[in-house]
């Protein structure tokens, strides 16, 4: 229970700073949850989320570009991936990272819950968890990969685009060492 309402609460936090920037009142509830006042429907944002996983499906079966054409293309965009390694900042890098991670997969699918979807103004997010399932190419058995999953959308010319994304797999907690 405390770690999921510590989740809320840093959910909350975040969605906050998004309201802040776009300008709405932003509000906290006394169960934890974050409202945002003024905010529209966000039937565009939704949508959107549904063309990203329908893409990450795409390259879990080797093909990135569906998966890379959501991406922005400016130079303030960055990556940190379920694989590790360096965090990626800019497009080059970023797609060059994401055509070596349709090399990993193969045969995939994925099952996603996701926590918090929330967009106000020119900025959205998503938390949620990936339960991945694919074929690593030029091998006979499944592997399975569960991700923890952090997205940043921004409005760019009224289309949605990823901004940030980050995975990782620390599904389970862990104390200092």
């Amino acid at each position: 229970m405390i770690r999921t309402r510590t989740l809320v609460l840093a959910t909350a936090a975040t969605a906050a700073i998004f309201a802040s920037a776009a300008g709405d009142d932003f509000r906290l509830l006394a169960s934890g949850s974050a409202a945002v006042q003024g905010a529209k429907p966000a039937e565009g944002f939704k949508a959107m989320l549904a063309t990203v996983d329908a893409a990450q499906v795409e390259l879990q079966n080797g093909k990135p570009d569906a998966f890379k054409a959501l991406w922005s293309r400016r130079d303030d965009i960055t990556l940190s991936g379920g694989f590790g390694g360096t965090i990626e900042k800019g497009w080059d890098a970023i797609g060059r990272r994401l055509d070596w991670v349709g090399t990993q997969f193969s045969k995939g699918s994925n099952t996603i819950e996701r926590l918090v979807a929330q967009e106000s103004g020119d900025l959205g997010y998503v938390v949620q968890l990936e339960h991945l399932r694919y074929t690593v190419p030029g091998q006979a058995q499944q592997s399975t990969r569960d991700y923890r999953v952090t997205m940043v959308f921004r409005r760019e010319s009224g289309a949605w685009r990823l901004v940030h994304r980050q995975a990782d797999s620390q599904m389970t907690k862990q104390g200092a060492q």
